[in-house]
């Protein structure tokens, strides 16, 4: 399975992206929703402060075990700057230090470039069809991956 983060926009708040859940061997991602960190701020080295950014852009091996959402939650175990980061829920937050939280569009999905809309919304209902899949790669033996990819150009940022 991977997870693959393609991001569009970033500021000193937020870190806005569209997840794709790929199964192996398949050729279209098997589920597809909105997803945030942290502030936004492009690295590739650890620095003081890091864990509180979004990750790094790359490839990152995830782990499948406890979390705080349950007993096949989904990890980022280790990367710059960030030990243990999550994949979950939040209700009431749109980022969270830690976590890669995923859900719905709340704006008819449409994804903008200004600080504003796209706000997340139904990430436990999202969560729970995320846990079904991991299930079943798990079940088949798949390896899990985070893709963090770049903005190809688009991502507007203001790190102010």
């Amino acid at each position: 399975m991977v997870i693959r983060l393609k991001r569009y926009y970033g500021d000193h708040e937020v870190t806005k992206s569209v997840m794709e859940v790929w199964m192996d061997g398949e050729l279209e991602p098997r589920m597809v929703c909105e997803a945030r960190e942290c502030s936004y701020v492009e690295y590739t080295e650890t620095f003081p402060g890091a864990s509180r950014c979004c990750l790094p852009v790359g490839r990152w091996r995830m782990k499948v075990g406890q979390s705080p959402y349950g007993v096949m939650g989904l990890r980022v175990p280790k990367c710059p700057g960030h030990r243990q980061v999550f994949v979950g829920h939040r209700w009431s937050r749109q980022c969270f230090e830690g976590e890669v939280l995923i859900g719905e569009t709340a704006d008819n999905g449409q994804q903008t470039t200004d600080g504003g809309g796209c706000r997340i919304v139904n990430g436990d209902v999202v969560y729970a069809r995320l846990e079904r899949l991991v299930y079943e790669a798990y079940g088949k033996g798949e390896e899990f991956w985070m893709e963090v990819l770049a903005d190809d150009g688009l991502l507007t940022t203001d790190n102010g």
